[in-house]
């Protein structure tokens, strides 16, 4: 399978961890320096417009999916080489996990969580056939790892988590699942 064009659900959110800043900006460069397409939210803030700046510096395509409301704010990256619009969250999340290859998902909030579970729930029946990661930078997803693993041994998840999602600990990790050229 293919995973040319890497779509990312990560925080918007500033003023967050030097780690978290990192990882996004690590992953953008990778993605430019590999000739990948990055597809994100679109958005300016937080750790959105340090991945985006990060991939364009490094010549990568860039693709933002963006609500109107972003649009309505200014809070449209200047980076991106190519705009979806959108008329909300819910069309812009689908729109995101259509025109990825692969899914990975940073840390991030309540945003990001949603997109994430749609993802997870199109795999965990079945109608996702796109490989969704979790780059649990400084083990930010370890207690949702945990909470998916309870669920399933009461039996509220029919299969592991392991099942239909990767998880990365580290860049290098995250790499190898991407394919590292």
């Amino acid at each position: 399978m293919s995973m040319h064009r890497i779509g990312v659900f990560l925080s918007a959110n500033d003023g967050l961890s030097e780690s978290f800043r990192t990882a996004a900006e690590q992953l953008g460069r990778w993605i430019g320096r590999t000739g990948r397409t990055l597809v994100f939210g679109g958005s300016s803030k937080g750790l959105m417009e340090v991945l985006a700046a990060s991939a364009k510096a490094e010549g990568g395509h860039v693709v933002g999916v963006v609500p109107r409301v972003l649009e309505e704010r200014g809070w449209v990256s200047g980076h991106l080489d190519e705009c979806i619009a959108t008329q909300g969250l819910a069309d812009r999340k689908q729109a995101l996990i259509d025109a990825s290859d692969v899914l990975v998902c940073l840390p991030g909030g309540v945003g990001t969580l949603d997109e994430m579970f749609t993802a997870l729930g199109d795999a965990a029946i079945g109608m996702q056939a796109k490989p969704v990661i979790l780059y649990n930078v400084d083990g930010c997803w370890n207690s949702l790892l945990r909470f998916l693993s309870d669920l399933h041994s009461r039996r509220l998840l029919r299969t592991t988590v392991e099942d239909f999602v990767r998880v990365a600990a580290s860049f290098e990790e995250l790499t190898a699942l991407l394919g590292a050229e």
